[in-house]
This record gives structure tokens, C-alpha cells and sequence, in this order.
């Protein structure tokens, strides 16, 4: 499974998003019932609300 995180913007700055990797890592939460191998393919902020360049931040990764 390819997973790319795409964090709030607003959080960027006290987040650093160790635990989203972590959480990955340990197959933990969203992630128990995977039984494949989970390669992380990009982290992003999402660019600011409303969001509108969240898409263009995927299309980088």
C-alpha cells in the first residue's frame, strides 16, 4: 500500500508528523487491518484553508 500524509497547515509549525510515521510503522489505528507492506510516498502540508493546494501538493509527490 502507497500512503502520502497531508497535514493541516496550520499545525505545521509544532507538528512535525513523527507520530504519522509511527503510527504507520506499528500498523496502528486506520492501519491494523493491513496486512501488506505500507511505503510512505510523501508528506505535505495541505497549503492552507481552505485547502486549495492539497491537490496540487499530491501531484509533487
Amino acid at each position: 500500500m502507497k500512503v502520502g500524509i497531508i497535514r493541516c497547515m496550520q499545525t505545521e509549525d509544532y507538528c512535525p508528523g513523527s507520530t504519522d510515521f509511527k503510527v504507520i510503522r506499528d500498523k496502528k489505528g486506520a492501519f491494523e487491518n493491513v496486512e501488506e507492506d505500507i511505503d510512505i510516498i510523501g508528506f505535505t502540508s495541505c497549503g492552507g484553508c481552505p485547502g486549495k493546494k492539497a491537490v496540487y501538493g499530491q501531484e509533487n509527490l
